[in-house]
């Protein structure tokens, strides 16, 4: 007998929503045994911070730290989540961030009944509410004031440092092939900000905004923030030594920063400031150990 005209089998995704109905709606975990995954490396860093990790089945596939993260389970990305791997991992509480709201698999996943969270990280405040949220929803409220008195500390430190520094015009960079530059509207643009510098991006009123070397230049900046190391630290020098008319180039201060970190959001931004504070007015770190300790060197 064959089927009828009008049949269609279901695809993969329609089958794994429908095996989500069954794993994530009507078998909710036991009390205190969480079953989480992070869709994000924001979130990741969030819930190792707070102590959860041993909750945590399931990352992004952009999931880097801390170490433990990465022998977990992939799932896709908060753009791109893998529905049946994700089901597979049963959930009781999955945590995107809030651009991946209207996606066709998180609304899935949803209605089956999984317990969705989401948070944003494109802010300094945006990433101490995410803390806060997270550690209130998954019982972890002490952890969480902590980590965000620590935070605390560690900006308000070096908002005091950096007090009576002049403001420095920089350029913080994370690529090169086309120069893609952080721009207003994001996290390290804020870290920069509270660093005392201006950010040369700011003119192109664009996140992450492609340069041109012509405007670079016309811009004149006092520091160079490099992230495009890859395997030679020295890469980032070679390529800018041509351009001497550059201040940060001719005064030598067009530094390597380590991208693993301080490009995520995340409980670590607080040292990334410092790191990143630390280039731009080393005047005021010199007689911190940690500070200087944590800065990379200035490319000859």
């Amino acid at each position: 007998m064959t089927a009828p005209a009008k049949f269609r089998p279901p695809t993969i995704v329609a089958f794994a929503i429908a095996m989500a109905a069954l794993v994530c709606g009507p078998r909710p975990a036991a009390a205190g045994a969480q079953r989480i995954v992070s869709l994000a490396p924001s979130v990741t860093e969030i819930l190792f911070a707070l102590g959860a990790g041993d909750e945590v089945v399931g990352v992004s596939q952009y999931c880097d730290y801390p170490p433990e993260a990465t022998r977990l389970p992939r799932v896709g990305s908060f753009l791109t989540p893998n529905v049946e791997a994700i089901v597979a991992l049963r959930p009781t509480l999955v945590i995107g961030l809030g651009l991946s709201s209207d996606l066709r698999e998180i609304r899935a996943l949803s209605e089956t009944g999984c317990a969705i969270m989401k948070v944003n990280d494109d802010s300094v405040a945006q990433i101490e509410d995410s803390i806060r949220a997270i550690g209130d929803r998954i019982g972890r409220y002490d952890a969480a004031r902590t980590l965000l008195a620590k935070l605390e500390t560690q900006i308000n430190g070096v908002r005091e440092r950096v007090a009576s520094t002049h403001r420095v015009r920089v350029l913080m960079l994370v690529g090169h092939e086309p120069l893609v530059a952080v721009g207003p509207g994001t996290f390290l643009d804020e870290l920069l900000k509270i660093a005392n510098a201006d950010n040369i991006a700011d003119a192109t009123n664009q996140q992450w905004p492609k340069l041109s070397l012509e405007f670079v230049i016309a811009m004149n900046p006092e520091v160079i923030l490099d992230g495009q190391m890859g395997s030679d630290p020295g890469a980032p020098g070679r390529f800018w030594e041509k351009y001497a008319s550059i201040p940060a180039v001719r005064n030598h201060r067009v530094y390597a920063y380590p991208g693993d970190q301080i490009l995520h959001a995340g409980p670590r931004i607080g040292s990334s400031l410092e790191i990143l504070a630390a280039m731009i007015h080393p005047e005021a770190f010199s007689k911190s150990p940690a500070a200087s300790s944590t800065a990379v060197e200035a490319i000859q």
